[in-house]
């Protein structure tokens, strides 16, 4: 524990000394996007804008929301997107919306995210729903999506093969929203155009803004009625760090499936190719979210375990091949299994003794799917206080069920027990199980329909006056450039993804200056003749000539 003590207290004064001169580069980008602004170049504007929201969130600069950036983004839409007689002020709004419009920026099939989308939908299903994508990427809509939107008589639309840029996408989504009842953001942190569609608030339906990323600095308190948050730590930042206020900050738990057993775990275990007398511990998440810690990676953390319990394996879905864990594997003698990112994880789950959460990151959405199997779930939190209660695990069912645990000697204790203790580990399972139902599933839909009551009735939103973006250089934001942040950043990275979203003359601009400072090595294959054309014309071109969708 002292080891453990000892590099966070390292990771606290190294953490201050990275994040305190970020802001002066934040402040760089907001006063070109301000300038711009003034300069009535608006879809400049709005990508440079874009581009700030992107940098703080790769690189947190000490806070979780910037009222000057909402403030420009705010001018944009109202400057650049004149009121429409078209568009009625929504002043007589129903008692119970019918028609709710859900906005991502993008989905896919793995994820939780997306999963949350797709089974509001259908768990909702006396109401219509509608998807638009601001800039859904090449991957394919995911079936079950498109068949939920369209069983509830709703359609999807995609902003990204549309001419123009950003506040053309941005009109568009006005006009969208203008038939719908309510609105719910389920977009990426940095995405500008909803803020930039619902800047006149006067012509805007009711704004329900789904928390997926509590926490990490995002867009979208300028316009957001209702902040519908999915755990208790999330809900507090949003308050403290970010503004919200308390009749605003709400909290709506993940809507899961049920969850039915198709196969007993001896079963599941025999179809895997499993010994049916092993104690199976299982970890399912994105590979980022496996990190080493103290120079120990998330396999070698288990090894002391497995050699003190010789019928105990431990599979991980999701590093794959990205984490070197082989000489762990090794030292294993086998048992533990790495598998890449997948969909198919049922049989895993129901193989399950003992799920052990991903680390140093958290998967709140794969523990609670575990959890409804009747599998009891171990976390680790590190921290000596609840102010980084945001960065562990915690999740409404899961409060009195879940055990965290402080270091890996506890982390290898508490494991211990749930091997040789069946009774134990069968009880609090089952425990768990009925919890997660009762919560995420039979009173779920009431959750909803009291969020939505909320946002129909709640006054609308408005944005205190601007004010200084006050960097903040303690717990938990010192623990950020460990914990999320890829090492070795480059802003121009940010720069370049983005050349087909500005403006020609700006980029123009900035093709030249890359050109200049990298010659053609920066761009690959023909990416360097590519990102002269704005985005909606190259998708355009790959769709007639490869037959894309």
């Amino acid at each position: 524990m002292n080891r453990v003590n000892d590099t966070l207290n390292l990771w606290k004064e190294e953490g201050s000394r990275l994040i305190q001169p970020r802001i002066d580069v934040f402040r760089s980008l907001i006063d070109r996007a301000n300038n711009l602004v003034e300069s009535h170049q608006y879809d400049a504007a709005a990508v440079y804008a874009e581009i700030a929201a992107c940098y703080t969130l790769y690189q947190h600069c000490g806070f979780f929301v910037s009222t000057k950036l909402e403030h420009i983004l705010l001018t944009i839409g109202q400057k650049a997107i004149q009121h429409s007689n078209s568009i009625h002020a929504n002043i007589k709004l129903p008692k119970k919306p019918k028609n709710i419009l859900h906005v991502a920026t993008t989905v896919s099939s793995i994820g939780g995210h997306s999963r949350m989308i797709c089974r509001w939908i259908q768990q909702d299903a006396g109401r219509s729903h509608s998807l638009v994508l601001t800039r859904q990427d090449q991957k394919e809509v995911p079936k079950m999506m498109k068949e939920a939107v369209a069983n509830s008589q709703g359609k999807i639309y995609s902003l990204r093969d549309s001419i123009g840029h950003l506040v053309s996408r941005a009109k568009q989504l006005r006009q969208i929203a203008a038939s719908a009842d309510l609105v719910v953001l389920h977009t990426s942190c940095e995405d500008v155009v909803p803020i930039i569609a619902f800047a006149n608030k006067e012509q805007s339906p009711p704004i329900i803004l789904l928390n997926h990323a509590d926490h990490l600095f995002w867009l979208g308190v300028s316009i957001s009625d209702i902040v519908a948050n999915l755990r208790e730590s999330g809900m507090y930042l949003s308050q403290e760090r970010r503004g919200v206020e308390t009749e605003r900050n709400v909290i709506l738990p993940i809507i899961l499936p049920p969850i039915q057993r198709s196969l007993t775990r001896i079963e599941a275990k025999n179809k895997l190719g499993i010994d049916k007398n092993s104690i199976l511990l299982l970890s399912i998440a994105r590979s980022v979210k496996y990190k080493s810690m103290n120079g120990v990676n998330f396999a070698e953390a288990h090894i002391p375990l497995l050699e003190g319990h010789q019928q105990a394996v431990l599979v991980v879905i999701g590093p794959g091949l990205q984490e070197d864990w082989s000489e762990a594997i090794q030292r294993s003698q086998g048992r533990i299994i790495v598998l890449g990112e997948r969909e198919d994880t049922y049989d895993f789950y129901q193989a399950a003794d003992i799920y052990v959460d991903s680390f140093p990151f958290v998967s709140n959405t794969s523990l609670l799917e575990a959890g409804s199997y009747g599998i009891p779930l171990v976390s680790r939190y590190p921290f000596n206080s609840d102010l980084c209660s945001v960065l562990g695990a915690d999740m409404p069912g899961l409060t009195g069920n879940l055990i965290r645990v402080k270091d890996l000697e506890e982390y290898t204790t508490v494991l211990s027990r749930l091997i040789e203790d069946e009774e134990f580990r069968l009880s609090i399972g089952e425990a768990t199980r009925k919890r997660i139902a009762e919560i995420h599933r039979e009173s779920w839909q009431q959750a909803l329909e009291n969020v939505y009551s909320l946002a129909i009735h709640v006054p609308r939103v408005t944005l205190p006056s601007v004010s200084v973006d006050e960097q903040f250089l303690g717990e938990p934001d010192v623990f950020f450039p460990y914990f999320f942040e890829q090492k070795n950043f480059d802003i121009d990275w940010l720069f370049h993804t983005r050349f087909g979203i500005m403006p020609i003359g700006e980029r123009l601009h900035l093709w030249i200056r890359f050109v200049r400072k990298y010659g053609f090595s920066r761009f690959t294959r023909f990416s360097w003749l590519t990102t002269l054309f704005p985005e909606w014309i190259y998708i355009k071109f790959k769709k007639m000539l490869f037959g894309y969708q």
